[in-house]
């Protein structure tokens, strides 16, 4: 069975204990369909490049050109728990609070209840379930000798 991976280059700035600083190339995201509702095209806000922090196997130095891999379906199971989840359960609190008490408040009360829940019971299925939050993968695609560190300019 074949993985789908979306995959973005990046050029790492530094290694650090077992941790890289990429920057992730956003040129892209300026042409892509998906205008404002992509994350990656908000996170660049116009920049050229994002800068992530990532765990790094030894093989990856400074100044190499990598792809970062994330396979889709756990982008997607992650989409459902981090935008779907809460947004239904804010629907559910705000009915529950309007079906209670009847009352503009209480709607709006259990709507704010029904998605803090849903955050915080997001982020407990997050703790225990293994493997569910995706790792990105750096992936080498080449060496210091072939890419400029001028390439992927970004602000500190």
């Amino acid at each position: 069975m074949s993985t789908n991976l979306i995959e973005h280059r990046g050029v790492v700035q530094r290694v650090d204990d077992g941790l890289a600083i990429v920057a992730m190339e956003t040129a892209g995201c300026a042409s892509c369909g998906q205008g404002g509702s992509c994350g990656i095209g908000k996170m660049a806000a116009g920049r050229p490049a994002t800068l992530l922090t990532l765990p790094v196997g030894s093989d990856i130095h400074a100044g190499d050109l990598v792809s970062i891999a994330l396979p889709e379906s756990k982008l997607t199971l992650s989409a459902v728990l981090g935008y779907l989840f809460p947004a239904f359960a804010m629907i559910f609190g705000a009915w529950l609070g309007a079906a209670l008490e009847g009352s503009d408040g209480a709607t709006a009360f259990g709507a704010m209840v029904g998605f803090l829940l849903a955050l915080a019971i997001a982020r407990i299925v997050i703790a225990l379930v293994p493997g569910l939050l995706p790792a990105p993968k750096l992936i080498p695609i080449a060496s210091q000798t072939q890419v400029s560190q001028q390439e992927f300019h970004h602000e500190h």
